[in-house]
């Protein structure tokens, strides 16, 4: 069990609703916020650092669970942990605590994609993962670079530097600290805000949780063989960790788009070769254009349309599995590009290897 009992400071019953939480941690914090106490500040801070830390594991349900089947075991069955009813799976007692081992043996490991379940430390609960997506260009698959795309996520609230509790003006008052009373209508302390003019009251940029979702742009970098459907993983960039654990990790899925050119098969890029018949029929080399880069094809002797000819070591890379793929160039004859009309002799020589074809 835990040094306070979250559901006795918030005042509720163990089976209170999320909005009836909600509402009793709004009522105590405006209470117990040190601004209105100046009697006694540091009791009230504590006070409402309390109210704070029960709200932040209760308004969570993955954390309320895991806070109700704590506060439900039996205590010589509880690793000594320091009491944060916020899940944080003790530290590494026999209930299997972070980075430990359960009763029933290892914990699955957890899937990069889609995300598995929130992460759990000696020191807290690891934040979560941030998911996004982004669609490059081909080239940029191949050759790597730069790539935009926009995640939401939850930040700390500005208008409230992450308490849930903004200073607002006292509405009896109007923000004077001063009320009339009395027989003659004197003016006198304005007894909600003790004079101060102002009073806490829940941030409305926030709605009180002291965390708002924002969308951000980021860029992200590419290297080279970069494949469709990889997950680009940056540690430290997700939901901020609780209870001192490590924040999560950002994921970003990488979508190739199709290009007009080049084809993808597997880890083989596919594109066509237009030859003329004269180099069909003698073979050779011919220069390709793979985006940037200029490579070498050899063409083999009376090579028909229709055959592939594979450059190696020329398509994607897959660095997980450390494949390359090949270039792979379906030949398709043309005419030569120079040869408009065809003289007498050439028309000559042609029917002969006709002929000659033909025996």
């Amino acid at each position: 069990m835990t040094l306070h009992d979250h559901y006795q400071t918030l005042g509720v019953a163990p089976t209170a609703t999320a909005d009836e939480i909600r509402q009793a941690y709004r009522r105590l914090a405006m209470r117990w916020h040190p601004d209105r106490n100046p009697d006694d500040p540091q009791a009230a801070e504590e006070r409402f650092k309390r109210l704070q830390h029960a709200f932040a594991v209760l308004k969570d349900a993955g954390r309320r669970m895991a806070y109700d089947a704590e506060r439900a075991a039996p205590r010589g069955n509880s690793s000594h942990g320091t009491g944060n009813g916020a899940g944080s799976g003790g530290n590494g007692g026999a209930n299997g605590g972070a980075g430990g081992r359960s009763a029933h043996g290892p914990r699955p490991a957890r899937e990069a994609w889609p995300h598995g379940g929130p992460r759990r430390s000696a020191q807290g609960k690891a934040g979560v993962d941030y998911l996004c997506e982004t669609s490059i260009a081909l080239e940029t698959a191949v050759l790597g670079g730069m790539a935009s795309t926009r995640v939401r996520m939850t930040v700390d609230c500005l208008h409230c530097d992450a308490r849930g509790i903004r200073m607002m003006a006292c509405k009896p008052c109007g923000g004077t600290g001063q009320v009339r009373r009395g027989l003659f209508n004197a003016y006198g302390a304005c007894e909600r805000c003790a004079g101060r003019g102002v009073e806490p009251a829940a941030c409305d940029a926030c709605g009180g949780t002291g965390k708002v979702r924002v969308d951000k742009a980021l860029r992200v970098q590419i290297k080279p063989g970069v494949i469709d459907g990889t997950v680009l993983r940056a540690r430290g960039m997700g939901g901020t960790g609780i209870d001192g654990g490590p924040n999560g990790n950002l994921l970003c899925k990488v979508r190739v788009r199709k290009d007009r050119v080049f084809g993808v098969d597997g880890l083989d890029l596919t594109r066509e070769l237009k030859i003329d018949f004269v180099l069909a029929c003698l073979g050779g080399r011919v220069p390709v254009v793979r985006f940037r880069k200029t490579v070498m094809a050899e063409i083999p002797a009376m090579t028909r349309s229709g055959t592939v000819i594979r450059v190696r070591g020329m398509g994607l890379h897959d660095r997980a599995k450390q494949k390359t793929g090949d270039l792979l160039l379906t030949v398709a004859i043309d005419l030569p590009s120079r040869l408009r009309t065809l003289t007498e002799p050439q028309q000559t020589l042609l029917r002969e290897l006709g002929r000659g074809a033909g025996e």
